[in-house]
């Protein structure tokens, strides 16, 4: 079972504290309402200095604004990422295309949070579409 801790700002992260979010803080804070998917993304920072490694990862749900990712990189706070879906998830022919996660898009880490399971770490993020 993987334990989620959420870190949101700097002052936290450098003192190397914890702050957990609950759901009622979270919808009160959104500004789309989340679509739920699961869908296998590949990302990396968006710049021009070299190529870094592209990390594997799953979006878990998205809305018209942002999207949730959990990956077994660690991305810092305000990175750019560039966000690839590699596997498509099953489309209903109803669907408008505003219903349907981005198929590829750059994005703002806004906020993560490191999920710890026995053997595993894990880091989930919200980010922000940059349009």
């Amino acid at each position: 079972m993987l334990h989620r801790q959420k870190r949101n700002d700097a002052a936290s992260k450098s003192h190397g504290e914890k702050m957990q979010i609950t759901m009622e803080e979270k919808e009160k804070r959104r500004v789309a309402s989340r679509n739920p998917t699961e869908v296998a993304i590949a990302c990396r920072p968006f710049t021009s200095s070299g190529a870094p490694h592209t990390a594997d990862g799953v979006m878990r749900n998205f809305s018209e604004k942002g999207t949730y990712i959990e990956t077994s990189r660690e991305f810092k706070l305000g990175t750019i990422l560039h966000l690839r879906m590699v596997r498509y998830p099953p489309r209903q022919p109803s669907l408008a295309a505003e219903a349907l996660p981005r198929s590829i898009c750059l994005a703002e880490v806004k906020w993560r949070q490191e999920m710890v399971g026995e053997n595993t770490i894990q880091y989930g993020f919200g980010l922000k579409y940059l349009d």
